[in-house]
This record gives structure tokens, sequence and C-alpha cells, in this order.
């Protein structure tokens, strides 16, 4: 099946990918819906551009604007038409609003596609432990000030990290893949990663109770040859 990604740049549109890939599906894009406000400051379309790159599959950036239904609809009825697109796979993991979890059911409802969401209904501390045991690393890019201190900007999602996630998450109530915007992260190497995406400078910013990384020089380079 010729499918594409409903790409954010973060870990669990990363993991759907390879699950996807897992599944012999012919990736032929990484699709952002691009909207006044999206991609935001929490996920660079400068590091999806480098995501792209490393993974070798194009990205595809899609311009949409309200209404974002209808939008959205035509923007993927185009993909089916011209670039005979048959599924379209998303990172979702529960319904967290309107937006979030069945948006892509609903604006492809009639259309000759279907959705595929290889994460769906599962454990969200599952899914976070899963990220990192593949190999995926990312660093955290965006956090709600009233969970997150200052010194998580740029810290990179790995096991000890997890487990600081999953106290916070007993003591505060945030989910642990911050699937309800809790913190947001952008992947940087992977198993499918062909290049590690560095991230050599970056300021610490503040936006209303968002913290956030600003990143200025970022740079694909050569994966480490393990030692011998």
């Amino acid at each position: 099946m010729k499918v594409a990604v409903s790409w954010s740049g973060g870990m669990e549109s990363c993991l759907a990918l390879y699950r996807g890939l897992k599944e012999d599906y012919d990736v032929a894009y990484l699709v952002v819906f691009v909207t006044d406000t999206w991609p935001s400051f929490c996920h660079p379309l400068k590091i999806m551009e480098l995501q792209s790159k490393s993974l070798g599959i194009p990205l595809l950036k899609l311009r949409v604007k309200d209404p974002y239904e209808k939008n959205y609809r035509e923007a993927i009825s185009h993909l089916i038409e011209t670039e005979a697109i048959e599924g379209i796979v998303t990172g979702d993991i529960y319904v967290v609003d309107d937006l979030h979890g069945l948006w892509m059911n609903k604006v492809t409802k009639g259309l000759d596609i279907s959705v595929i969401m290889p994460l769906w209904g599962q454990d969200t501390s599952e899914v976070l432990k899963e990220e990192v045991t593949a190999g995926f690393r990312s660093v955290f890019t965006c956090l709600g000030q009233q969970w997150f201190s200052e010194e998580w900007l740029g810290r990179e999602l790995n096991e000890n990290s997890v487990k600081d996630l999953e106290a916070l998450a007993t003591k505060t109530g945030l989910d642990p893949c911050g699937e309800k915007g809790e913190y947001h992260t952008m992947a940087i190497d992977g198993p499918i990663f062909k290049e590690v995406i560095e991230i050599s400078k970056f300021s610490k910013e503040k936006h209303d109770n968002r913290l956030y990384i600003k990143i200025s020089e970022f740079a694909l380079k050569p994966k480490s040859s393990p030692a011998k």
C-alpha cells in the first residue's frame, strides 16, 4: 500500500512511521499540513526538513486554511488523485479533542483512503518506553511551564528522562507521551535515520506559559561507528 505519514517530527510520528515500514508500506511522503500557526516553535520546520533528508523520504508541505475540515479534505483528495496515495499514517494514540485523535478519520470520511494508526489505543507509558528501546533519540523542544522546569529544555529523551517523566506523571497526572500538549519533542536519530541531526546551538525562550528552545545552529552528521 502506498502511504503518506502525517508528520510532526515528534516521537510518536517517528514510531508510527517505523511500524509502517515494518509492515512493508510504501511510504511515499512525510506530510506536514501548514497553517498560519503550524508548524509552531515546538516543531521547527527546518528540523523536519533535515529529518526528511536523513530518512530519505520527501517532505511534502500542504498549506491549509480555515475552514480547516474542508481544506484538509481537499489537500488529501489531491494526494489521492495526483500521487495515488492509498493510506495516511498518524501517530495518534487516543482522542484528545476535536483536532487530536480522530481528526484524520473525520476529514477523510468517504474518501478512497485508509487511515492507519499503529499506536492507537496503546498505553502511553509503553509507547514512551518503546520509542527509547527501539533506538530513537529526541530532544525536548517545548514544555508546559506548569509541569516542567527550564532544565528540561534541550534534554534528550532517554531511559533516565523516561524515569523522571514517569515520576512527574505520577505526581501531576501529565500524560507520559505529552498527548495533551504537556511537552513536545523533535526526533534527531533512530534506527531508520541514515544520519544524525546535531543541534549545536539554541536559546531558551518563553511564550505565554510555554518554555521552548529557539534553535540557531543544526546540521546532519554521520552516525558514529559502533565501538569494536
